[in-house]
């Protein structure tokens, strides 16, 4: 198997092969906590797409609104801009949704006289709930119920947790939704439309206050989540390490202001961006020790 791991320097080394034992993975049939669980995952992805479809259909339809004069008037490069604008942070939700967050192999009950020798060989650590050893940065999500590598949180509106794996679309997504959620403020700003008369102020804008009511909150959150995000990514953490860093065994020797796992603001960047195969975090803490 190939593992990816990084020196003290911070320079990643180059890829090497390591004698790995072979785990069976364990099948288990869906319980009734599981089905719920899925539920939940899909009920969150369908909120997310008509909430969307709601908000951009209240701008978008009105006669007065920029787009819907430019599908008028054959304004094809306006219309796909605009559409690419919608397209581009769907496709990463559902990417950072649906993909892996980095879910650790369950060992099947075959092997369970093994565990033992098989926590020694690949990690100190251990996971209760799993039965199993656990790899260093890694968390037991218990509403997905598995330990996900290089844990940050369980998203309840992806559905999923954000981990490893997907964290990256997870990041990406807030940055273009970002971007969609000013750019449909600005378009309501100029749909909106004044009259002397009340009634006729409510029936010209009442669905355009609406949906901006909708996305200046969503603009808070998003713009919160992304700022909060790329300082963790500046700074090689994730939300789990920086929230409880005094509880976590692998971060308690270290100021509150430190972790071994920064190497820099352009090298996290690199590695947060580029680095997608599973990353050897025991042999680098051990090269500093």
């Amino acid at each position: 198997k190939a593992v990816v791991s990084t020196q003290s320097t911070g320079r990643p080394e180059k890829t090497v092969k390591q004698p790995t034992i072979q785990l069976v993975l364990e099948e288990r049939s869906e319980t009734q906590d599981d089905r719920k669980r899925r539920y939940i995952r899909v009920a969150a992805r369908c909120g997310h797409t008509v909430l969307t479809l709601f908000v951009l259909a209240g701008i978008c339809f009105n006669q007065h609104s920029p787009i819907y004069q430019a599908v008028q008037e054959d304004d094809s490069l306006t219309v796909a801009v605009f559409a690419a604008m919608i397209v581009i942070p769907l496709t990463f939700y559902y990417v950072a949704s649906l993909l892996n967050p980095g879910y650790v192999p369950i060992i099947a009950e075959e092997l369970a006289a093994d565990r033992a020798s098989l926590l020694k060989s690949t990690s100190n650590y251990y996971c209760r709930w799993c039965d199993q050893a656990q790899p260093m940065r890694s968390k037991h999500c218990r509403e997905c119920n598995r330990c996900v590598r290089r844990f940050d949180h369980h998203c309840p509106w992806l559905g999923n947790c954000v981990g490893e794996r997907n964290h990256r679309y997870f990041v990406l997504f807030l940055f273009f939704e970002d971007i969609l959620i000013f750019r449909c403020l600005g378009l309501a700003w100029d749909t909106s439309r004044s009259s002397d008369s009340a009634l006729e102020w409510v029936q010209f804008n009442g669905v355009l206050v609406l949906c901006a009511i909708v996305l200046a909150i969503g603009a808070l959150a998003v713009s919160a989540l992304f700022g909060c995000h790329m300082y963790l990514v500046l700074h090689g953490l994730t939300t789990w390490e920086h929230v409880s860093h005094n509880k976590i065994t692998y971060l308690k020797r270290f100021p509150e202001d430190s972790t071994p796992f920064n190497f820099g603001y352009c090298k996290n960047c690199f590695i947060f961006c580029c680095y997608c195969s599973t990353q050897n975090w025991e042999k680098y803490i051990k090269s500093l020790t």
